[in-house]
């Protein structure tokens, strides 16, 4: 398992576009302040049989660490209600908890191999 923070956009960006085409919208309300969001990763060893087949590549999940609430006012790019995606601005070892045991957890038991169920699975974490 491995965290990574992005930026949801850059601060100078340049674009090539058509003649009609229109310039694209930055969502970002101040190009000095760009949020960040973090996204955790979740990988396995592929599993490989004897002739060489792939049975399982290792991809789990990749997550982004968001929350998703109701806008509660009204404004020019959106009606109030409507639900919005905001990073998380502080990650804690409770809101990494809570994400692994809702969100990790079952990507693992849906998309593990069926042969090695009854083995142990070790999760190691990076930065942890």
């Amino acid at each position: 398992i491995d965290e990574k923070w992005f930026y949801l956009t850059r601060k100078s960006e340049r674009y090539y576009m058509l003649p009609d085409e229109d310039e694209p919208l930055r969502t970002c309300k101040s190009k000095n302040n760009i949020p960040k969001l973090m996204f955790l990763t979740v990988t396995a060893r592929p599993r490989i049989d004897r002739n060489g087949v792939c049975i399982f590549d290792g991809r789990i999940g990749c997550f982004a660490l968001v929350t998703y609430e109701r806008a509660k006012r009204s404004s020019v790019n959106r009606q109030a209600g409507t639900m919005e995606v905001n990073p998380i601005a502080s990650i804690t070892r409770d809101v990494i908890r809570t994400f692994m045991i809702d969100k990790v957890l079952p990507a693992i038991r849906a998309k593990w191999p069926r042969e090695d169920v009854n083995k142990p699975i070790y999760i190691q974490q990076d930065n942890a």
